[in-house]
C-alpha cells in the first residue's frame, strides 16, 4: 500500500491578499514570482489576531530555484507557516502564511523579504492598523467546581454572567466546552450593548465515573476570549440511569450511522426502547440493547433530531429510567462519511482502541500504552516524570531561575498537530487555571514530518528559533517541556516495519530536542486520530499504527535504552523524560469503553485532520485535559 507524499496537509481555508502582482528574476535560466506585491491587513482590535494573508513564490523556471533565507518585521507581523531554506523544482510553490497580532493602537509597517540564490531580494511591503476596541468584558466567575455527581444524573447548573463594561459593542460569538460538561441558555452569537450583559449555564452529566476537568472558553469579535476552569467527579451510579451525554454523537447526512447508548445502576442487564411517542430520524433503529443504527434517509436533513429513550434493567421489579437525547445531523465535509469504523487488514473484526486492547494483539504486538498492556506508566518512570517536573521553574531569556520569568511548552508536529494547537492555545489562554508564567509556542507546521525533525540542521527547525519563539516572547532556553504529534510523509503501510522506522525517528528527534533546548525536561507523544473517513490521503490503519511507534518510543526509555538517558545518575543525559500525552484514537463512531468516538463531521474533507469547528475543539480538550490533570504535568501547568 503507497501513501501520497502529501499524507498530512493542512485542511482549512485561507484569507488571501485581493491585490496580486508579479515580481520576476532572470538569474541564469531561471524565473520566479512573488505574489502578492504587498498587504495590507484590515484594522485588528488589540490583543487579536487577523486572518491569515499568505505570500507565494513560484518557480517558474526551467531550473531549481534555492529559496535560501527570508526575514518578517516588526514583531506584530506574524510569521504562521513557511520555512527556508528550501530547493524549489520547476512549477512547484512554496507558500508563507503571516498574520497580525497589534499590541498597540497604532499603523505599524514593515515588510517580509525573501533572498533567492542569485537574485535580488524581493520585499513584499506589510501594514495594518491596530485599534483600541472600546468593548471590555467583565465574566463573574472564573471556575465552577460541579463536586460529585453520581452517574446517571445530571448536577443543577451553574450560571455564568458575561457583561459588556467598556463603552462600544461587542458580539459574543460562541462559548465552547466539552462533555461531560453541558452548556445552556446559549445558542446563537449575542450582540451585547456597552452595559448589557448574557447569562448561560454550565451542567456536569453523569457519565463516566472519574475525576473531570475542561474548560469553557467564550469568543468575541473584537476582544480575546475570555474562560473559566470547570471540574467535577461522577461517582457511582446510585440507582438506575442513562449515562449517555444528552448529545449524541453528529450523524452525517444520507450517511451510515451508529450509538451506543449506556447506562449504570440498577440489575443488568438493561434493555432499551424509544419511549412512548418518540420516534428516530428516518433510516434509524433502536436495538434492545442500546445500539442506534442505520442509514439516514434522503429526507432526513440537516438539524438536531431530539427523542427520549427508556432503559429497565433486570430487577423485580424491573426499575425504569429515561433521558431526552439529541442527534445533531451535519452536512458532510467531503470525507468518505460512510466508513464509521474501520477492520483490522484482511479480517471482518474491528481495529480496536490501543487502550481497550490490554493485553491482546494486533498483528502480533501487545496493546495498551505502556508495557505489559497496561495504561498507566509504570510507577518508577511516573515518580521520575513527578520529580523532574518538580524542578520547573520561571527562567529569564538566558535560561536562568527567575521569579518574574516564564517557562514554554513548544509543539512539534505536521498540521493536524498546527491545526490542535490552533484550538488550545486560546482556550489555554483563557483559562484561569493556567500557570501565567507558562507560554505556548506553536513550532508544529504542514510538512514538518518525523523524518524532517529527525535530521538536526532541517530547515523545518529554522522558523521555530528565528520567529515562533520571538513572537511568543521566549527563547530557546526557556523551553522545559515539548508536545510531539508527527507521522512519516511516505510509509510502505507494512507493518510492524513502518511503526519501528518512526520509532526511530522519535528517538533521534527526542536527542535532537536536547541537544537545541538546554532547560527541556520532559517530552510529551501523541498518536494520530481516525482517519477511516480519508477518502484515500490518509487511509486506516496507518493512523491506527502511529500508537505502537509512541509507545515502542517510550518503552525504550522505560527500558533503560543509554541513548534515551535522562537521569545523569545512570550516565550522559541524551534525551528528556518522555511519556504519552492523551491517546485521541477511536474507531469512528464505533466508541471505545470511554465512549470516546470521531463523527465524520468532526473530521476534515481529506479525512486526515480534525475539523475546524468541533474537531479540532474536541481534540485540543482531550490534550488541554491532559496537561490539567497529569500527575507530571499540575505542578508547572497550572497556577498555584
Amino acid at each position: 500500500m503507497k501513501f501520497s507524499f502529501g499524507w498530512f496537509r493542512r485542511g482549512r481555508s485561507i484569507a488571501c491578499a485581493v491585490i496580486f502582482a508579479a515580481v520576476t528574476s532572470a538569474a541564469w535560466a531561471q524565473s520566479f514570482t512573488v505574489t502578492p506585491s504587498s498587504i495590507t491587513f484590515p484594522n485588528r482590535p488589540i490583543g487579536t489576531f487577523s486572518l491569515l494573508q499568505s505570500i507565494y513564490v513560484t518557480n517558474t523556471g526551467t531550473t531549481n530555484l534555492i529559496l535560501s533565507s527570508y526575514s518578517l518585521s516588526p514583531l506584530e507581523f506574524q510569521l504562521e507557516t513557511g520555512h527556508a531554506p528550501q530547493t524549489m523544482l520547476p512549477g512547484t510553490q512554496a507558500r508563507f502564511d503571516l498574520r497580525f497580532a497589534p499590541d498597540a493602537a497604532q499603523t505599524f509597517s514593515g515588510s517580509f523579504t525573501l533572498n533567492v540564490h542569485g537574485a535580488a531580494p524581493v520585499s513584499v511591503p506589510i501594514t495594518g492598523t491596530g485599534i483600541s476596541a472600546g468593548a471590555s468584558v467583565s465574566v463573574n466567575r472564573t471556575r465552577l467546581d460541579f463536586g460529585n455527581e453520581a452517574a446517571g444524573t445530571t448536577s443543577n447548573p451553574q450560571v455564568v454572567s458575561v457583561k459588556n463594561v467598556g463603552t462600544s459593542n461587542l458580539t459574543v460569538t460562541g462559548i465552547t466546552l466539552d462533555p461531560p460538561f453541558e452548556l445552556g441558555g446559549f445558542t446563537k452569537p449575542t450582540l451585547l450593548t456597552a452595559g448589557s450583559a448574557l447569562s448561560f449555564q454550565v451542567s456536569l452529566v453523569g457519565t463516566l465515573p472519574a475525576y473531570h476537568t475542561n474548560s469553557a472558553t467564550v469568543n468575541y469579535d473584537v476582544l480575546p476570549p475570555s474562560g473559566l476552569s470547570l471540574s467535577g467527579t461522577v461517582t457511582a451510579a446510585a440507582v438506575l440511569g442513562i449515562t449517555n451525554f444528552p448529545t449524541l454523537a453528529s450523524a452525517t447526512v444520507d450517511s451510515p450511522y451508529l450509538a451506543a447508548l449506556t447506562a449504570a445502576g440498577g440489575v443488568p442487564p438493561y434493555t432499551w426502547a424509544l419511549s412512548a411517542g418518540s420516534a428516530l430520524p428516518a433510516g434509524l433503529s433502536l436495538s434492545s440493547d442500546g445500539q442506534i443504527s442505520g442509514t439516514l434517509g434522503p429526507g432526513v436533513t440537516v438539524g438536531s433530531y431530539s427523542f427520549s429513550v427508556q432503559v429497565q434493567d433486570s430487577g423485580s421489579p424491573p426499575g425504569v429510567a429515561s433521558e431526552n437525547v439529541t442527534l445533531p445531523v451535519a452536512a458532510s465535509t467531503g470525507a468518505s462519511c460512510g466508513n464509521i469504523s474501520s477492520n483490522v487488514p484482511n479480517t471482518s473484526g474491528p481495529l480496536i482502541a490501543v487502550t481497550d486492547l490490554g493485553t491482546g494483539t494486533y498483528q502480533g504486538q501487545q496493546g495498551g500504552l505502556y508495557p505489559n498492556g497496561s495504561n498507566v506508566r509504570p510507577s518508577a518512570h511516573n515518580s521520575a516524570g513527578i520529580a523532574i517536573s518538580h524542578t520547573i521553574q520561571p527562567l529569564d531569556s538566558n535560561g536562568n531561575p527567575d521569579p518574574n520569568g516564564k517557562y514554554a511548552l513548544l509543539s512539534l508536529g505536521v498540521s493536524p498537530a498546527f491545526d490542535t494547537w490552533l484550538q488550545l492555545v486560546p482556550d489555554a489562554t483563557a483559562d484561569h487555571s493556567i500557570n501565567q508564567h507558562l507560554v505556548f509556542v506553536s513550532g508544529a507546521q504542514p510538512g514538518a514530518y518525523a523524518s524532517r525533525l529527525a535530521d538536526p540542521n532541517d530547515p523545518f527547525w529554522n522558523p521555530i528559533f528565528q520567529n515562533f519563539l520571538p513572537q511568543a516572547g521566549v527563547t530557546g532556553n526557556q523551553v522545559v517541556a515539548v508536545w510531539l504529534h508527527d507521522v512519516d510523509a511516505t510509509p510502505s503501510g507494512t507493518f510492524p516495519t513502518d511503526m519501528a522506522a518512526m520509532q526511530s525517528e522519535y528517538q533521534t528527534i527526542a536527542q535532537n530536542l536536547h541537544a537545541k533546548f538546554p532547560n527541556l525536561k520532559l517530552m510529551y507523544l501523541n498518536s494520530s486520530i481516525y482517519s477511516g473517513y480519508s477518502p484515500g490521503n490518509c487511509p486506516e490503519p496507518y493512523a491506527y499504527e502511529t500508537a505502537f511507534a509512541v509507545k515502542w518510543a517510550i518503552q525504550q526509555q522505560i527500558d533503560g535504552l543509554p541513548a534515551l538517558n535522562y537521569n545523569p545518575k545512570k550516565g550522559p543525559v541524551m534525551a528528556p523524560w518522555m511519556s504519552w500525552a492523551s491517546y485521541d484514537w477511536a474507531n469512528g463512531l464505533m466508541a471505545r469503553n470511554d465512549g470516546l468516538a470521531w463523527a465524520c463531521a468532526e473530521i476534515t474533507s481529506d479525512g486526515c485532520h480534525p475539523s475546524n469547528s468541533a474537531g479540532r475543539e474536541k481534540e485540543s480538550n482531550l490534550l488541554l485535559n491532559f496537561f490539567k490533570s497529569d500527575s507530571t504535568t499540575t505542578f508547572w501547568f497550572l497556577a498555584h
